[in-house]
């Protein structure tokens, strides 16, 4: 009997449940997605502004989990992975917030760190559909945050997360020193690495291929990346709802997410991106399979 899981992953900018299933393909387990459900809880606005989440916010916050786990429960799972991001590591509050999201919703919502975050979001796909004689550089532009990893042979070799993300650039919190840093780490942990892709994960990123037209796999060039961006700057936000229907909270976050893209890129000298469409939320169901199949194993 097939397995159903549920992953519930909550940013800076938007809280997501994905429900699915685990396949073997190509020697490698994939998540065959039966349902994605996203809401723009936004805890990034009160983070950035005040270091702390909000009343109203944590209001919302719990609704949206208590509708998560009833939607879980139609799937018959009742064993949820709820984890945190950017926004959440850096309230000052967090520690409440978990206490009053477990009291009210009986998730236990864990929050993890940049390093973490890479290796989840790096375990969720299979390079092997992709180029395989060089190096890659693994962008994930979130709203709070950017995590950067270098891996080659199929092995992480380098990660780093950096506090710059689409809500942050929005509310101006972003340290002026920011890029200076990323061109400092990419120097020393990428320019000598030679020629490299790039994987992009991310909604914003898939948006943008879908933006390009690009086929599954199909890689995006810079310069197309570029030609996007200036497509959706001649819009205004509201035109981006209503005529390129994005949704209101993707239709400001795309701007600051594809000049992220970009200057990365440029900096690393890299001029394609492949995006698998996979992220954390697919990582976090691969980990609660594989904890399933070493218990079923040991038994």
């Amino acid at each position: 009997m097939r397995k159903y899981y549920a992953a519930i992953d909550i940013g800076t900018n938007a809280g997501r449940m994905l429900i699915g299933y685990v396949v073997s393909k190509d020697g490698h387990e994939v998540v065959k997605h039966i349902q994605l459900v996203r809401v723009p809880l936004r805890l990034g606005e009160d983070v950035f502004a005040n270091g702390i989440i909000s009343k109203g916010k944590l209001k919302k916050f719990i609704f949206s989990l208590k509708g998560f786990r009833l939607l879980a429960k139609a799937y018959d799972i009742d064993d949820i992975k709820a984890y945190a991001t950017s926004a959440m590591r850096e309230a000052k509050n967090k520690d409440y917030i978990v206490l009053k999201i477990k009291d009210k919703t009986k998730l236990n919502l864990e929050i993890i760190d940049g390093n973490r975050e890479a290796e989840l979001i790096f375990s969720s796909f299979n390079i092997s559909g992709l180029v395989k004689e060089r190096p890659f550089l693994l962008i994930d532009v979130g709203g709070g945050s950017t995590e950067l990893t270098v891996f080659a042979d199929g092995e992480k070799k380098k990660s780093k997360s950096f506090k710059i993300g689409t809500l942050r650039l929005l509310k101006n919190k972003v340290n002026k020193n920011i890029w200076n840093e990323i061109e400092e780490w990419i120097e020393v942990n990428i320019k000598s690495c030679g020629r490299m892709s790039a994987i992009g994960t991310g909604g914003n990123i898939n948006k943008i291929s879908q933006l390009a037209r690009k086929r599954y796999l199909e890689p995006i060039l810079l310069s197309e990346i570029e030609a996007t961006l200036q497509y959706l700057k001649s819009f205004s936000l509201q035109e981006r709802v209503d005529k390129l229907r994005l949704k209101p909270d993707r239709a400001d976050v795309i701007i600051p997410a594809s000049e992220i893209y970009i200057r990365i890129m440029k900096i690393s000298g890299i001029n394609e991106i492949f995006v698998p469409k996979m992220g954390l939320s697919d990582g976090m169901i691969i980990e609660q399979y594989n904890k399933d199949k070493k218990s079923n194993d040991n038994n």
